[in-house]
């Protein structure tokens, strides 16, 4: 592990070019929100509202949604999802667009998602919605580390599969959110050149 800033490494590799087309009900954008100096990098999680028929129901994930047909950007959609589910404010006034790690497909449904990238500009109050059970500042290096690495088994059909997984306090990251984050962890480690975005592990 260097000692470098996990979001100055991730910086060099971002596009603010879009990454794939807007499709409303078809794609998504989250909000990667990072706050604090790089030995205490941490990164604003939440916790889903457990709700019937959502694909998501309490799993942990960034901030975020479905593309609106109003929306003019990945980054128009993952700033009006944040407002909506945490309260934060992701103006450029109060926060730094840095740029898109590229786009991944979620497993559970057809849905390309694409995260954009912030930096705070100061700690913000989160304000949850009905949509949102919890919230957490985590810090990155401590999920780069190796205890931090589980596997998640998913029981479904009777069956069980294995998800990698990563777990902080008693929160358990699995599915799209680890592999956000694991290629954030993954991308400081090798020096990626590439714009991160699906990593094909799973």
């Amino acid at each position: 592990m260097t000692s470098s800033s996990f979001l100055d490494s991730l910086t060099r590799r971002l596009t603010v070019e879009e990454p794939t087309r807007l499709v409303p009900r078809a794609s998504a954008g989250v909000a990667v929100i990072f706050h604090g100096p790089g030995d205490r990098e941490g990164v604003l999680l939440i916790r889903r509202a457990e709700r019937e028929g959502d694909p998501w129901s309490g799993q942990v994930a960034f901030p975020g949604g479905m593309v609106s047909a109003a929306d003019g950007s990945f980054e128009e959609t993952a700033r009006r999802e944040t407002s909506e589910e945490v309260g934060v404010d992701l103006s450029s006034d109060a926060a730094a667009f840095l740029g898109y790690m590229g786009d991944f497909k979620a497993r559970m449904r057809e849905v390309v998602v694409v995260p954009s990238v912030f930096k705070l500009a100061a700690r913000t109050t989160v304000t949850l919605n009905k949509e949102v059970a919890s919230y957490a500042w985590v810090p990155v290096r401590s999920l780069a580390k190796a205890e931090a690495r589980s596997t998640y088994l998913l029981r479904r059909n009777g069956a069980e599969v294995a998800f990698p997984s990563l777990v902080h306090e008693g929160w358990v990251i699995w599915g799209l959110t680890e592999r956000i984050l694991s290629a954030i962890i993954q991308n400081q480690e090798a020096g990626d050149d590439r714009v991160l975005g699906e990593i094909g592990r799973y």
